[in-house]
């Protein structure tokens, strides 16, 4: 039976124009996709539509179905996403899904911003390459971050770009880099393990919040020189199709262009720093009045708050509830890190205490890339 609860249209004001936010890879729990295909049979067409297309680009042989972990069995997402690139893959997968089921809830984008992986999903939902192709590219990004960036790793730091340097700095390991800036005082650091858990320890002894994030390889590093000019020669005969909505890229500081090598602008994520608050803020300058989380959870959406005074957000998508976890939650938050299903748009909150997976803490509800604490 449709969801009473999901109208999404109805909360926004005539004169509202959207921006969807498309998050780094693994930066929610288990998403609570059977909830989204309830809300109504056009979203329901949308989900299994966009677990068709996606499931159509992965390799015939080592995959799960797509629509038995998401959508028909979701308890065996969980041990299905310990296999390697099967949460990336269902990342992108939930992400292109609820921006269809916006869609046909009457909500339609004017703005995409892409975080890392999540730019991906931000170009195939704004046309420029179709759901299948999209997911062909994301089995190569992960097939080449998986070869060429292990040995590393990303951590979240709860401070901004120049206090993330000085820890950098206080541990003596210059090969730990900036990697992402996803709020004012929320920065990503990326290196080799060693390295980087010295950068953690750092940080912890100066008196900042520090996880290690649930990511198995260096990303936004540039040690990775080399890989993405591979990525690029795996992915660049998809064709590139016109723009439908305006993307804001964080790593190219601006909006993306037709006559962009729209190619070349994926592989630059993978050596290039992205720089999240810089595209919020230029898309709600550009006329953006309400922040949508394309995908489970919240993180982009709080991001957004931090970034932009009195920022309204929906947040379509939750996650599932994991087994046996409660967790303490801050007021209007659920035990799993994210604002209750119903997508109103809401004031400024505090950051949730609670991560994706219920583990306390509230730096981790700020990653976007790879956002669960290992």
């Amino acid at each position: 039976m449709p969801s009473s609860e999901f109208r999404p249209a109805e909360e926004l004001k005539p004169d509202d124009t959207c921006a969807f936010l498309f998050a780094g890879t693994g930066s929610a729990g288990a998403p609570d996709l059977p909830a989204l295909a309830r809300t109504g049979p056009g979203a329901a067409r949308a989900v299994a539509d966009v677990l068709d297309a996606v499931q159509e680009g992965l390799p015939p042989a080592g995959w799960p179905s797509l629509r038995t972990i998401l959508l028909d069995d979701p308890a065996a997402y969980r041990p299905a996403a310990r296999a390697p690139g099967v949460a990336q893959l269902a990342s992108y997968a939930v992400a292109v899904a609820v921006d269809r089921a916006l869609r046909a809830h009457g909500v339609h984008p004017a703005f995409a911003v892409g975080q890392s992986f999540g730019e991906i999903a931000a170009l195939v939902c704004a046309g420029a390459f179709t759901v299948t192709d999209g997911a062909r590219m994301a089995v190569s990004a992960v097939d080449v971050l998986a070869r060429r960036g292990r040995g590393g790793g990303m951590g979240l730091l709860e401070a901004g770009e120049d206090d993330a340097r000085a820890c950098v700095a206080a541990a003596g390991e210059p090969d730990v880099v900036v990697a992402c800036l996803n709020a004012p005082s929320a920065t990503v650091v990326s290196g080799p393990d060693g390295p980087l858990d010295a950068v953690l320890a750092a940080a912890r002894g100066r008196g900042v919040g520090a996880v290690r994030l649930a990511v198995p390889y260096l990303s936004h590093h540039p040690a990775l020189a080399g890989a993405d000019d591979e990525w690029y020669a795996m992915i660049r005969p998809f064709p590139q199709r016109p723009l439908e909505v305006a993307v804001h890229s964080p790593v190219r500081g601006r909006a993306y262009r037709d006559d962009d090598d729209l190619h070349r602008a994926l592989a630059d994520c993978i050596v290039e720093p992205v720089r999240l608050p810089d595209a919020l803020r230029a898309v709600h300058a550009a006329g953006a009045t309400v922040f949508a989380e394309a995908g489970a959870g919240a993180a982009l959406c709080q991001c957004a708050r931090l970034c932009v005074p009195g920022a309204r957000t929906l947040t379509p998508l939750r996650d599932r509830p994991r087994p046996g976890v409660t967790g303490k939650a801050a007021p209007g938050v659920t035990a799993g890190g994210v604002p209750p299903v119903t997508p109103k748009p809401v004031t400024p909150e505090p950051p949730p205490d609670a991560d994706p997976d219920g583990a306390r803490g509230s730096v981790s509800g700020l990653a976007g890339e790879g956002g669960g604490r290992r």
